[in-house]
């Protein structure tokens, strides 16, 4: 598996469920906005294990799991858990944008690290 590919198909994917998200949550359409933010919130937790080399947690025990991981945004467990219950909020899908973009400046981090070494 490519990871480069895995994170570009990842974030490319993420550019354009934003839009589509911005539109619901535009026209107030709570019911149309779970599916794409559930399947986000999805991606997310794929890439930011993919970028630890962990392997995938299961639902129940995810927050025991994130504890182990190296490179997570701040706050990932209190932001994430808000997000996981109240996917159909606005505020869920920004706190969701910042957790990917923060992901993103960990995902260089992470790679110019290695390129050091």
């Amino acid at each position: 598996m490519d990871k480069e590919k895995v994170f570009s198909a990842i974030m490319e994917k993420w550019d354009g469920r934003k839009e589509q998200l911005l539109l619901h949550y535009r026209n107030r359409d709570k019911v149309k906005v779970v599916q794409p933010m559930n399947e986000a919130i999805d991606d997310f937790i794929t890439f930011l294990f993919i970028l630890n080399e962990k392997p995938f947690a299961s639902p129940e025990n995810l927050n025991e799991s994130m504890k182990e991981l190296n490179y997570k945004p701040i706050n990932l467990d209190e932001r994430l858990l808000f997000i996981l219950k109240k996917p159909h909020q606005y505020h869920s899908f920004i706190q969701l944008n910042e957790l990917y973009t923060e992901l993103l400046k960990l995902y260089a981090k992470k790679k110019i690290l290695m390129q050091k070494k």
